[in-house]
Order: C-alpha cells, then structure tokens, then sequence
C-alpha cells in the first residue's frame, strides 16, 4: 500500500538492518508464538476493488521508529488506488466483512459499531473477549493510534480476541483491532506481513501465495492460497530470495530492463536508508510501484526511444507523471525487473496504466525507497515461504483456480 512520511520514515529506518539481515539469518527477528498456529491452510478468492479516490496506505508500526541515533529521510507522501479484498467471518454469530489482503502490515483490524452502519459490534458476539497485553506490549504504538499516510488521518483501536472464519476454516482466539470513527468504503485491513500479529502467524506452515488477476479483464479472478493449499501447478518458476523484518518482506532489485536495453543502473541505484544496495519492499496493498525518479527517468526515456510514442500532457491519475498517446498498433517491449537470480518479466499492462483509449501512463512513482507494487505482481503466482526465506514466481495459465 501506499506510504506516508511518517510510514515512509518508518519503514526506512526498519531498511537499517536490512543489510544485516542479509548476512544473518533473516528471520530471527520475527519469532511467531508456537501456540498461535492453528490450521493448515485455507483458501479465498479475493476481488480488486477501485476506491474511486485516493485512499492512504493504512501505516503499521516499527519498533525502531523511536532509535533517537536512526537518520530519518524524508519522502514524498504517496497514494493508492486499486487494492485486493477478501471476504472473511468475525465473531459469533459471524459477521461477514470485506478486507484489503495486504502484505504491507501486521495488523488484522475492522470497523467496529461506532464506525457507522455495517461495522462489527462486539458485544453481540459471544465469542469476544479483551486483550489482557496492552497495545505497546504486543508492538504497536502505545496510545493505540494507527496513522494513515497522509499524516492528517488516524484511527483509534482497541484491541480484542475473536474468531475469523476464512472459507470452511475457523481461527480461534484471533489478536485484531476494533477500530473507530474510520471514513473509508472498506471494513479493514487483513495484514500478511511476517511479524507475529499477522494471519500468517497462525499457519502451521508459514507459506502463503496469491494470484491477481489482470486488471483489465473483468471476467478475471484472483486468488490467495495458504499453507498446506500452496502448490506450484507446471510453471517456469523463478526464485530469489526473502528478508524480513518485523514489518515487510524485500527482495534484492539489481537492475532493469526495457526490452532487450539494460538500463545503466546497478544494485547500489536501490539504496536502503544506511546506503547497503538492492532492498525493495514487496507489497500487495500498493497499487504501483516507486523507484527512485533518476530511474524513472531511464525507464521513460528508453521506453520513448523504442516505441516513438507521443507525450501527453492529459495525465490519469495525480501521481502518474509519464503519460502518452498509446494507440493500438505499437509494439510495446517488456520491462524486466531483474532480482537476485530471477527475472520478473512485465508485459505492458503490468506497467502501463491506461485511463481510456488512447491515453497510457508509466505505472511508477518517484520516490527514495523502492516498492513493487499489486500492479506490476498482476497474472503471476507469487508464493512467499518465510521458513525458507525465499520468495518464487510463475505465470500460471490463468488465476481461476478456485
């Protein structure tokens, strides 16, 4: 999801011991709680959802925001758009609720009965129960205020105990948010991300994958997969490696590629925040993706260059400031991002955003710490194994697998 300067700051500053973690073990900082996992695995489709305005990254906390000695880069706030929900039960009797699946985050929360009509409302489900730790305790913020990225917007939450029904499994004893007074057109957050609040926590196996479906094609489906329902079905699998922190999960960026033209950029082009080379935030919550502008740049000038297309000034979206003229009979070369012994390959509607015929813009946004977002991951299986600290990919021959 999208990133404020808050939880940009954040997140850089959690980048410090992304070099480290490189040269150890990577997650023996994410311990998960022997007693919390629960099940096997489960399935759920999952649908893309268009805000229709820009909607802000919902921001998870990090212990290492309060080091006095980290050195804080400013970044520029950024937005979202499209974003993937599940639909899932809480409580008892369930209530069901529609929540962006993000890996961006640790955090499961909803709306709860003071947020407005819809909301869950605890004290009519017999299965609830509060949380005896505090919130600092269990590594949010101590006043229990989550931000949103704009830095203007925040949510109160009180935390509690239920039970989730995802599909024909049930989650006992779930730590979740019951959030108040939020103004958006979803009921929460499902977080995926690698530290011990996340649904991942309560797999036996912590193996997840997903497939989104292509954007463009509304008959498309997209699925999540967990545990135990995670295969790999006859695909030219791609494998680099995963490191995590107690909030994100990276890969290795160490070039680009449009066509057969590798940009002259290298590993060190993708600085972490203490200048170590090669970390990019994986995150399904972010609908693009965010490099640094000087490789924007490169990335728009040879796509110019090959394809002679016609600048435009009409722009789709806010952020999104390389548009063209894109009529129907251009070839248009794939972008390769090229991660630490894999290659991911993006056709053109992975990278180019299109608001009617006729008019397209570059997928990308400028700003210092680099993410790949939904847009880019869009009709590929992308399986995330955090006991094996490797993240792989494939393109399947369709997302419909449920």
């Amino acid at each position: 999801m999208a990133y404020s300067n808050s939880f940009l700051a954040s997140h850089i500053l959690s980048l410090i011991l992304f070099n480290f973690l490189l040269a150890t073990e990577p997650t023996s900082s994410v311990q998960i709680p022997t007693e919390t996992k629960q099940i096997t695995g489960f399935q759920a489709s999952l649908t893309l959802r268009n805000s229709g305005k820009t909607w802000p990254k919902y921001a998870s906390t990090n212990p290492l925001k309060d080091d006095p000695s980290a050195s804080l880069i400013n970044t520029k706030v950024k937005c979202n758009k499209d974003v993937y929900t599940m639909s899932l039960a809480i409580g008892t009797p369930p209530v069901t609720i529609s929540a962006i699946m993000d890996t961006g985050s640790n955090l499961i929360w909803t709306k709860c009965k003071s947020s407005g009509s819809g909301s869950f409302d605890t004290s009519k489900s017999t299965s609830f129960s509060n949380v005896s730790k505090s919130c600092a305790e269990v590594g949010l913020d101590p006043d229990c205020t989550q931000k949103y990225d704009d830095g203007k917007q925040s949510v109160n939450i009180t935390l509690g105990v239920e039970t989730l029904i995802i599909g024909n499994k049930k989650i006992n004893n779930v730590i979740f948010g019951c959030g108040k007074s939020i103004s958006m057109s979803f009921d929460g957050i499902i977080g995926m991300g690698p530290g011990k609040l996340s649904l991942v926590s309560y797999l036996e196996k912590r193996v997840f994958s997903y497939c989104l479906g292509s954007r463009f094609d509304p008959k498309a489906s997209s699925v999540l997969l967990t545990g135990s329902k995670v295969s790999i079905q006859n695909g030219n699998v791609h494998t680099t490696r995963l490191v995590m922190d107690e909030s994100n999960y990276y890969i290795s960026l160490e070039g680009i590629s449009v066509g057969t033209t590798k940009l002259p950029v290298i590993k060190s082009d993708f600085p972490t925040s203490n200048g170590s080379p090669g970390g990019m935030i994986i995150d399904s919550g972010s609908t693009f993706t965010y490099l640094k502008q000087s490789i924007i740049n490169m990335i728009s000038n040879e796509f110019i260059k090959q394809t002679k297309l016609e600048k435009s000034n009409e722009t789709y979206y806010d952020e999104l400031k390389y548009c063209f003229r894109s009529p129907d009979n251009v070839f248009y070369p794939k972008l390769v991002f090229h991660f630490d012994g894999a290659d991911w390959e993006l056709p053109k509607e992975n990278y180019l955003y299109e608001k009617n015929k006729g008019i397209a813009c570059l997928a990308f946004i400028a700003n210092e710490v680099s993410i790949f977002g939904n847009m880019q991951q869009q009709n590929m299986m992308v399986i995330y194994d955090l006991d094996k600290s490797r993240l792989s990919f494939y393109r399947p021959t369709t997302c419909n697998i449920l």
